[in-house]
């Protein structure tokens, strides 16, 4: 009987897609199994500020095909997806927005072009590209092929913030729809970002909405259209919900970063709706440069206990929607979001619907959500509020009741939020120097400020490299560690303390020395059934790493992960350029230049073996490394 009805629900479930939609998942899941994210960002100085085009490419003997390719707003992270090969990537500033490299443009590669050698699943990052004046011939090869690959269309911008319309159609509930069924299409049509309805105010409390399984940004039509605006902004996540829930979390997580970088906003309220909370709940939970200013979280109709249907389609339908694996009831993803508490600094609302039914088959329920998954006991402890509406999961976004109540939860936060908040803020002088002088100056730097003397999560300003003298701020006025951080080079001093003073700026000197390194994270093995991009297994707790030893030119060295650290002990350790292993990342500095190899042993693991590279004053996060479990 039970196998029936698992049948019964597979069934629903696959013929509510269609028989295209169907072929279209099967066809998109395949092609995700060895696919893979690429990230890194564009610099420019150039006075123009034009839409930047980035492009993935291979190259084999003159033929080109482009694999991918993404359209910036202003210079910052880009995204790019491929399928398992090698690839090239370039960037130009598209200032007669032609969809095409030429002449009078800025432009640069990653490497003198290098070649990136891609993984099955997951990522790379650190593909930074710096754009200079174009002083030889222009990039012609890329011109036909990219102009076919996208058709003359033009994709919207994945810049963090970019200006969006909810009328355009890239919005419309056939495109979030089409997000679900064929995350891979998606993404690769229309990125994964968080979307400004109008120019950032420093004024105004942003909120953000984040939408559910097969919805859109249109979703929050109402709640948008009842804001008081000269109040609030909103800002709208939209993303491919059928992508794995781990891979939409990091993404939305990474967009926060850039924009706390850019605005240092220092109040956001976050407002999610169904699945959406489960990947709002998963990136408030991280520590982050963000995360401090999160003031407000509001959940409405979410499925924290899981979905048994998703479990049913996991195990019987002919094809899967990626994250259905996630919101399986007894999924890793859906354990991590409750296996530790959200910050007490976070006010949280939980809301639900209960205009819905329920049947031999199936619980009490929204129509959508069973009141047991909303109602969750280990979200219900986070929360300051539970609040029952009569309403289904759909209708809830468009009740004046819930807007009411939603409206009485933004006055209560504002009345009750932190009032000994210092606005008063101090200021740093930023000055560095490369040693010796004429070293190639490195793409990203960033200020780090550790509140002295306590556990209190570090502030990341973000710094220009190429500007050798700077202030930078504002800042809440106390005593830090302040040091400055450009991978490949050891700084000196490692850190200064500064008491930073209300009104008044600071001063702060740095030597950057070029210095070889070598470090990554460790993870599991998937199966290609589980492979997807973006995605990475951790490694099961019976792992136990035993040595990471590193031999190369002149170096013989091996580490043993540390049985414990706080935050402030590995930061501090970091900075000061010490090898270090802890939980499943290690670092090794001070290296000669060169090539060195790298072997990992670990309780329940196959021995691990690789070849890097070291070169002082340059720093490429290789893919992360997996581990092949016995």
């Amino acid at each position: 009987m039970k196998k029936i009805v698992a049948l019964i629900v597979c069934f629903l479930i696959l013929t509510s897609l269609g028989g295209c939609a169907l072929l279209k998942l099967r066809e998109d899941v395949k092609i995700s199994q060895d696919s893979c994210l690429l990230f890194g960002e564009v610099v420019s100085k150039s006075p123009l500020q034009k839409p930047i085009i980035v492009v993935a490419y291979s190259n084999t003997n003159g033929q080109i095909q482009i694999a991918d390719y993404a359209v910036l707003a202003e210079p910052g992270q880009f995204e790019l997806l491929v399928q398992e090969g090698r690839y090239e990537i370039f960037a130009f500033e598209d200032g007669n927005a032609s969809l095409s490299p030429d002449r009078s443009e800025w432009m640069g590669f990653y490497g003198k072009p290098d070649k990136i050698k891609t993984q099955m699943g997951g990522a790379v990052f650190g593909l930074d590209i710096i754009l200079a004046e174009q002083t030889g011939k222009p990039v012609a090869y890329l011109t036909q092929p990219l102009a076919q690959f996208s058709g003359g269309k033009r994709k919207p911008p994945t810049s963090a913030g970019a200006l969006i319309s909810l009328d355009d159609p890239v919005f419309s509930a056939e495109n979030g729809l089409s997000g679900f069924w064929a995350p891979l299409e998606f993404f690769k049509k229309t990125g994964c970002n968080i979307g400004f309805l109008e120019p950032y105010d420093a004024k105004k409390i942003p909120i953000l909405f984040v939408h559910g399984a097969a919805g859109s940004p249109q979703d929050w039509r109402y709640f948008i259209h009842q804001l008081d605006r000269a109040r609030y902004q909103p800002w709208v996540f939209y993303y491919p919900s059928g992508a794995r829930l781990d891979t939409v979390y990091f993404l939305l997580q990474t967009k926060l970063y850039e924009l706390y970088r850019k605005y240092e906003f220092e109040t956001l309220y976050v407002v999610a709706h169904s699945m959406g909370g489960l990947v709002s709940r998963a990136t408030l939970l991280e520590d982050s440069n963000f995360t401090e200013s999160v003031k407000l979280f509001v959940s409405i109709s979410t499925p924290w206990g899981g979905e048994a249907r998703a479990k049913t389609g996991v195990e019987s339908s002919p094809a899967v929607i990626p994250s259905w694996k996630d919101v399986d009831p007894q999924s890793p993803y859906i354990h991590r979001l409750f296996a530790k508490k959200l910050d007490p600094s976070i006010h949280y609302y939980l809301f639900f619907g209960h205009k819905g039914g329920g049947s031999l088959f199936r619980p009490n329920n929204d129509n959508t959500v069973t009141l047991e998954s909303m109602l969750d006991p280990r979200a219900q402890a986070d929360a300051l509020k539970v609040t029952g509406l009569n309403e289904d999961h759909v209708s809830i976004l468009s009740s004046p009741e819930m807007m009411k109540h939603f409206k009485a939860v933004l006055a209560g936060t504002e009345t009750n939020k932190d009032k000994t908040y210092v606005r008063s803020k101090g200021y740093l002088n930023i000055e560095h120097a490369f040693d010796p002088p004429g070293t190639k100056t490195p793409s990203q730097m960033s200020l780090v400020l550790a509140p002295s003397g306590t556990q209190e999560k570090e502030k990341q300003l973000k710094v220009n490299p190429f500007v050798f003298r700077q202030e930078t701020g504002p800042i809440v006025p106390k005593t830090y560690d302040v040091s400055l951080v450009a991978l490949g080079f050891k700084t000196l001093p490692d850190h200064i303390t500064l008491d930073v003073k209300a009104g008044q700026i600071a001063d702060a000197r740095f030597t950057l020395v070029p210095q070889g390194m070598v470090a990554n994270l460790m993870y599991a093995t998937t199966a290609a059934v589980d492979s997807f991009w973006g995605f990475y297994k951790e490694l099961p707790e019976k792992v136990k790493i035993r040595s990471i030893a590193l031999t190369g030119p002149g170096v013989s060295r091996t580490l043993a992960p540390a049985e414990k650290m706080t935050d402030r002990e590995v930061l501090a350790v970091f900075l000061a350029s010490r090898d270090f292993a802890y939980k499943n990342y290690f670092a090794f500095f001070d290296l000669p230049a060169g090539d060195y190899d790298l072997a990992i042993t670990a309780d329940g693991c196959e021995p691990f073996k690789t070849r890097v590279k070291a070169t002082p004053g340059e720093f490429v996060p290789t893919a992360p490394l997996r581990l092949i479990l016995k």
